[in-house]
């Protein structure tokens, strides 16, 4: 079911049941809620678009892609060198399996295959074998929740199969460091509902 909002005169579209795609939490303050609508100056629950610097010139409501998610990693040395690794939360590879559909045109097959969100491959059995074939990152932070104390969750999917989850700040902040403008915003939505 869609959401709607008043904005600069206008109805927009702020988003999808609880996910607010075309909405910033800090941007929740511009719009004017429609009746029947869900108000999101003061529903918690709510999922905000995250605050992507390169979308600062973009108005509410005008948001695309409308699922934009933040890839999570950071940089690592080693006595080899420097290099890239992907977050991936303890347990990841014993988290539900979601679905992903792999489609061949020419020959017509479709296979509903398990997703382990990157932690592992999927165990297809009956003459079949998975493989990577150039892995890459799976998780992203998606969106930040809104939670009735004030304060903001991070919310994270795999961007294959849209299984979403949340965590800690503190798990989440250090895989943030891609940009340092999106790291400064996002470590200021930590802070927000902290007393000091």
């Amino acid at each position: 079911m869609g959401e709607y909002a008043k904005f600069n005169g206008g109805e927009i579209k702020i988003g999808t049941c609880e996910c607010m795609y075309y909405l910033r939490y800090d941007d929740r303050g511009r719009v004017d809620p429609v009746s029947g609508n869900v108000n999101p100056q003061t529903t918690s629950g709510l999922f905000f678009r995250l605050p992507f610097p390169d979308e600062d010139d973009q108005l509410p409501g005008s948001y695309s892609p409308y699922s934009r998610g933040y890839r999570l990693g950071r940089k690592e040395k080693e006595p080899s060198g420097e290099y890239w690794r992907d977050w991936q939360p303890v347990g990841m590879e014993d988290s539900d399996a979601g679905v992903v559909q792999l489609k061949h045109e020419a020959s017509g097959l479709l296979l509903n295959v398990p997703c382990h969100h990157g932690a592992k491959l999927p165990d297809v059995g009956n003459g079949m074998k998975a493989f990577w074939n150039g892995k890459c990152h799976a998780l992203e932070l998606r969106h930040v929740k809104s939670m009735p104390d004030g304060s903001l969750r991070p919310v994270y999917a795999c961007r294959f199969c849209d299984s979403i989850w949340s965590a800690d700040w503190e798990d989440i902040l250090p895989y943030c460091g891609l940009d340092r403008e999106m790291q400064a915003r996002l470590e200021m939505y930590a802070s927000l509902g902290v007393s000091s």
